[in-house]
């Protein structure tokens, strides 16, 4: 029994470490992102992480608790495009926890632990700080790209390198807006030569589709802007997909085209399951419009609305409060 009780306190203390080593792993990648983003002149607006995220919001700081979110730090890009710096976007933080691990594996040969314990909780310190250097944890993990394969994308084209510079403009100012509205109409353009199976043009194209949205440019065109990239489903990243098939799914049906590939998408249980996890937000006015225009149950839509409305109010999503707003008109004015 001694051994039992000896085994369970040594792998408390281990766990206790791996706890206490991610936590400082991403300490210091977020360090890292903030000395690059310092060294661009890039102002940050949001710091998330653990799901709970920091984000200038309408001229303040605000506490939020979001559905999902990876540690990073968002950050408003030079308005100068010519000092953006995509390198130390993708890099920056993976960087430091690099110089992190080759400074403790220098330390490692330079001490003889006398306990045990001390080397393993060390190893992990080492070994969270290299997962980090990768950006396998947790990017993968939660099905967003590496800096690697981002770094790789931009390289592809000077589209695909305006596209990233574009998208990370965007998504500084839904962060302090709530929205994509204010956007510079003349970053409104997608790209040229950029191939429709790169997906950071896909981001782009998914960009102009919720700006002309907002703007009340003709849908249809959008969509049919957007379907032009549907070859490029096997290569997104599923949290890329995920923005992808929501849009499509829900702006389709709200234009009531109900053809049996866009019904069959969203019944596939593997567009479900990419859909609940990269976009939950989202599940509400998507479900809500299905209901509403292809089981014709208003009712059943106009609940699933006013949750969504709720949550979204509490996460100060500025985007889905409109859609759902705008989609709750529309189906009290047919139950009319």
């Amino acid at each position: 029994m001694q051994a039992v009780g000896q085994f369970i306190e040594t792998v408390g203390w281990l766990g206790l470490a791996l706890i206490a080593s991610e936590f400082g792993a991403t300490l210091i990648y977020w360090l890292g992102q903030w000395i690059g983003f310092r060294l661009i002149d890039a102002r940050i607006v949001r710091i998330a992480g653990f799901r709970l995220q920091l984000s200038h919001f309408q001229g303040h700081w605000k506490l939020e608790r979001p559905l999902t979110r990876h540690p990073h730090l968002v950050a408003m890009p030079p308005a100068d495009a010519k000092r953006f710096n995509h390198a130390i976007y993708c890099f920056s933080g993976g960087l430091l926890n690099l110089l992190t691990v080759m400074l403790s594996l220098i330390t490692l040969n330079q001490f003889k632990f006398s306990f045990d314990l001390w080397l393993f909780a060390f190893i992990i310190w080492i070994w969270v700080n290299t997962l980090k250097a990768a950006q396998l944890l947790p990017m993968n993990l939660h099905g967003y790209p590496t800096a690697g394969q981002e770094f790789r994308q931009a390289r592809a084209s000077t589209a695909a390198m305006t596209a990233a510079y574009v998208t990370a403009v965007a998504a500084a100012i839904k962060v302090q807006t709530g929205s994509v509205r204010d956007l510079d109409a003349s970053m409104i353009v997608m790209p040229r030569d950029g191939g429709n199976r790169n997906y950071l043009v896909v981001r782009q194209a998914w960009l102009i589709l919720a700006w002309g949205v907002q703007h009340g440019l003709d849908t249809p065109e959008l969509l049919a802007g957007l379907a032009r990239l549907e070859p490029s489903f096997n290569t997104l990243p599923p949290a890329d997909l995920a923005r992808y098939l929501d849009a499509t799914l829900y702006w389709n049906l709200l234009t009531n085209h109900r053809e049996p590939q866009i019904i069959a998408w969203y019944q596939d249980d593997g567009v479900q399951q990419i859909l609940r996890r990269h976009q939950p937000l989202a599940h509400y006015k998507l479900t809500a419009v299905y209901e509403w225009r292809v089981h014709q149950q208003p009712a059943a839509a106009l609940t699933l609305i006013e949750k969504g409305l709720k949550l979204a109010q509490r996460l100060h999503d500025e985007d889905e409060v409109a859609l759902l707003k705008a989609l709750r008109v529309q189906v009290e004015a047919q139950a009319d």
